[in-house]
């Protein structure tokens, strides 16, 4: 093994690597059993901070979305009176 020596005893470094790596994973809110992934519910658009993802053609987490809705109401432009040379 690379980081061992000829005696097969780890090296410091990798006992402060393994070490690390525990705290690590024990920190991560996204475990094996509830992987984080398309489906996962801090990944959708559903109100909260967390979810960036499309739900229901909402995109982004609840300020993106707020702030979002308060540039579309200064807004004279929507879907309905798009932008184009016509109205420019």
């Amino acid at each position: 093994m690379a980081n061992q020596d000829q005696n097969d005893t780890p090296s410091q470094l990798s006992k402060i690597s393994v070490d690390f790596r525990n705290r690590e994973i024990a920190r991560n809110d996204y475990q094996t059993g509830d992987p984080y992934n398309v489906s996962h519910g801090n990944a959708k658009s559903d109100g909260d901070e967390k979810g960036k993802g499309e739900t229901n053609e909402s995109i982004g987490g609840k300020t993106d979305i707020d702030k979002r809705n308060q540039s579309i109401a200064k807004n004279k432009y929507s879907r309905n009176n798009p932008y184009n040379i016509d109205n420019a």
